[in-house]
């Protein structure tokens, strides 16, 4: 009885570990500091989301004309400011 356990519990230990290895990988996309931005991004985007990056660890940079003419740039520099914070 108790070598069942210890045999089903050495299975399911080795399953979780198969498991986290085999985690899906994300879809390719605009890398910045280790986060997938996602794919297809512009170039204003990813102007964006470097600017606010920087400010996210302390240096805050942001191009107003660009951040209230161009929606790429704001909508990169937003998730940048979001997705960086911390990072």
């Amino acid at each position: 009885m108790i070598k069942k356990v210890i045999l089903k519990g050495a299975v399911f230990s080795g399953l979780m570990m198969l498991s986290a290895c085999t985690s899906p990988t994300p879809a390719n996309g605009y890398m910045y500091e280790g986060i997938n931005f996602g794919a297809d991004r512009d170039d204003s985007f990813k102007k964006g989301v470097r600017d606010a990056c920087k400010t996210a660890n302390g240096y805050y940079t942001k191009d107003h004309a660009l951040f209230n003419a161009n929606e790429s740039y704001r909508i990169g520099w937003e998730d940048g400011r979001l997705k960086c914070k911390g990072a």
